[in-house]
Parts: structure tokens; sequence; C-alpha cells
């Protein structure tokens, strides 16, 4: 479906839910997803949740857990570190800002060939951390799996709908007699995702716009291979459209490493023989999603990177590290956008509110602004200043 067709599709469907609601809602669940939900409806109930939790093994709730606790300790320290700013100026005028949550936020989690347990801590938790008040979460009916309701359970979670794609973004933006409509949509999704949030964008806010995961592998001599090979490997499990690059200081490493992968795989790889400075500038220009340094002496290659959503830094970091567990977001940026955008964080959530405050000892400033305003024929701008500069 060329770009156009898919415009024209996505945009049918969400005019259809903002006109029919929940009834427009139905329709598409039985014809996309093949499920009738019309009786019981699609909100997820609270003993659904519940027992879900419990059919999760012992050892994936820990691992589950712990992904939780690293990524909601390191979202809180991002929250520490933004400081309201105050400054006066030449004229004594008070400036500043500061920073308040949105009041609501609809997590995406996709369905794809797999569950995400990850995507909803990735997701939800910078949310939770900046100060969310109310978290939803939207997921395909057939893609529902325990893990994804035991991790939503965890982050505080209870307004949970089995509804994906369009039609789940259509319904966050617009509202529904089921869903009351959210100020932010975040995480993940397809081609059809990606658009339907390009199109309600100006009615709610949206994190980004993901495409195709990407990986870029730098590596040195030293690269063990089967790192490098399980790197890559990880990178094209994702799907079909899943791009990885490797650019490598020796050839007899990139023939090892060729022969580690599966003909079917070698598809999706970009192997390049490069020295590791070339590589660098290769990079900065791909701006990929991940990046690994796979080389003895990263801190010397990192001070050089300009663009890229995550770097993880040598042979001992996996790219899967971030996917699940180290703590930032692994909602990053895609498409060469980590040349202008960063990953999901706390500041997704947040608003930036400037601040000004003036008193009567202000006389030179009220006369610019008075003298500013009349430049431009404001009349009332003008007196509005005039007036408060009378002694």
């Amino acid at each position: 479906m060329n770009g156009k067709r898919l415009g024209n599709y996505v945009s049918d469907i969400i005019e259809d839910i903002k006109e029919n609601g929940d009834k427009a809602v139905y329709k598409y669940l039985k014809k996309f997803d093949g499920v009738d939900l019309s009786e019981k409806g699609y909100k997820v109930s609270r003993k659904t949740i519940d027992d879900a939790a419990k059919r999760v093994s012992y050892g994936l709730k820990a691992a589950i857990k712990s992904s939780y606790i690293n990524v909601l300790e390191y979202h809180k320290y991002e929250y520490s570190q933004i400081k309201k700013n105050w400054v006066r100026n030449k004229n004594g005028v008070k400036t500043g800002q500061f920073y308040s949550a949105v009041e609501s936020a609809g997590i995406y989690v996709p369905g794809g060939r797999f569950p995400y347990p990850s995507t909803v801590i990735m997701a939800a938790v910078p949310a939770k951390a900046a100060g969310v008040k109310r978290i939803v979460m939207v997921t395909p009916p057939n893609k529902m799996s325990a893990e994804t309701l035991f991790a939503a359970k965890l982050c505080g979670i209870t307004e949970i709908y089995s509804v994906g794609g369009i039609m789940a973004v259509a319904a966050l933006a617009c509202g529904t007699k089921t869903i009351k409509k959210v100020d932010i949509i975040a995480g993940p999704g397809n081609a059809y995702v990606n658009e339907a949030k390009r199109q309600v964008f100006g009615q709610v806010a949206i994190d980004s716009l993901a495409g195709p995961s990407e990986v870029a592998i730098i590596a040195d001599k030293g690269v063990p291979v089967k790192y490098a090979a399980a790197d890559i490997m990880a990178q094209v499990e994702h799907d079909s459209m899943a791009k990885a690059y490797l650019f490598c200081e020796s050839r007899d490493k990139i023939s090892q490493i060729k022969k580690e992968l599966p003909k079917e795989a070698l598809k999706q790889v970009e192997i390049e023989f490069c020295a590791l400075d070339k590589a660098v500038e290769k990079v900065n220009k791909i701006a990929p999603e991940h990046l690994e340094l796979l080389v003895k002496n990263y801190s010397k290659i990192v001070k050089n990177i300009k663009n890229a959503g995550a770097v993880f830094a040598g042979y001992q970091t996996p790219t899967a590290a971030g996917d699940y567990w180290a703590g930032p977001s692994h909602v990053l940026p895609t498409n060469a956008s980590a040349k202008f955008s960063s990953g999901l964080s706390v500041m997704t959530f947040l608003k930036r509110t400037t601040y000004i405050e003036m008193n009567k000892k202000n006389a030179k400033a009220y006369k610019e602004i008075a003298d500013f305003a009349g430049s431009e024929g404001m009349e009332y701008h003008k007196k509005s200043a005039e007036i408060r500069n009378i002694r």
C-alpha cells in the first residue's frame, strides 16, 4: 500500500471512530482481529489482570520486576535532574521556567510475533516517574499475554483495553464512551499505527513516529566474533524490515562473522571494512537507533558520537541490555531521526511552562515594551505596559 492509499485508508477509519465511537471500534475488532467484543466490551477487567499475573512463572516475574526497578530508578533520577530555572535580567524582570506532567497518557503495546511486556515497562515507567496521573494501555486482543498484563499491573496500570492498530490510536485521540481521550500517545507500532499517530498529532501529542528497528556496530580487530554475530542476529529477528550495519577494522573478523550468520540474515546486514574513525563518520550520518561499540577503547570513540538513539559501550554490553533491563527506555528514534530527536523519557510526558514576573521598579522595561508594541501598531499592547508605568 503506497503512502497516499495508506493515508486515506487510515483517515477513513479514524473518521469512522470519531463519528461512531465504540460501535466502529467493535466493527474493526471483528474485521481485523476476528473477535466480537460488543457484548462484554473491550476494557480488560481487574480480575483478568490479576488472574494473568498468577500464570507468569516465578523466574520471569523476577526478571520483569528487576527490569521495572532499574527503569524506575533511572527515570526517577532523570526527573530529579530537572531544575526550576530563574534569572533576573538587567531590568530586574524575573523570568524562568517550570515543568508539569500531562494529565493522561496512552501507552501503545504492539502485537507482532511476540508478546512485549518490555514495552509496557519502557513506555509506562517514564510516564509514572514524570507524575502522569492516568496511564492507559492498549494492545491487540489476540496478543494480550499474561506477562504483558503482569508488567502492566507492576506499573500500576489498571485501565487496559484490548484494542490495537488504527482503532486504538483513534480511540485514544478522539475518545469514545469506553475510552476517555488522552493527552499523549506513546509507544512503538507498525506502519498503520505510525500513520494513525501522524494523523492525530495536534489533537493529542505523540512521542515519535517509529520506523523499522536498526543497529549499527563498530568493531575493532579484537571483537569476539560470536558476540558480534549474536548481536546482529538479535537485530534481524525483530522482523524482515530490521536493519543491521557492521563497520569493522579487520577483514579477517568480518569473514569470521559472516560465517556465523545464515544466508537469509545477511540480506538485512550491511558490512563494511573501514578504520574506526571512518566508522564513526558513517554512524553519525546513519544516526542509528542503537549503536554498539564492540571495541576495547570505546571511551575514545564515544566523545565523537553525535547521532545515535542509544550507545552500548564495550564488548560486554549487548543491545538486549537496553531492550529489557538496564534503565533508559528502549523506545528510541529511528530512520535517522536521532539527528534531531531523542528517545522516550520523563521529558516526553512533561510540559515546560515559562514564567515572567515584573514589579513597579521595572520602569525602563515597561517603556521599551510600550515602544515596541507601538511600532507594530498594537495600541492596547502599548497601553497595557504604559498604565503600569504611571507613578
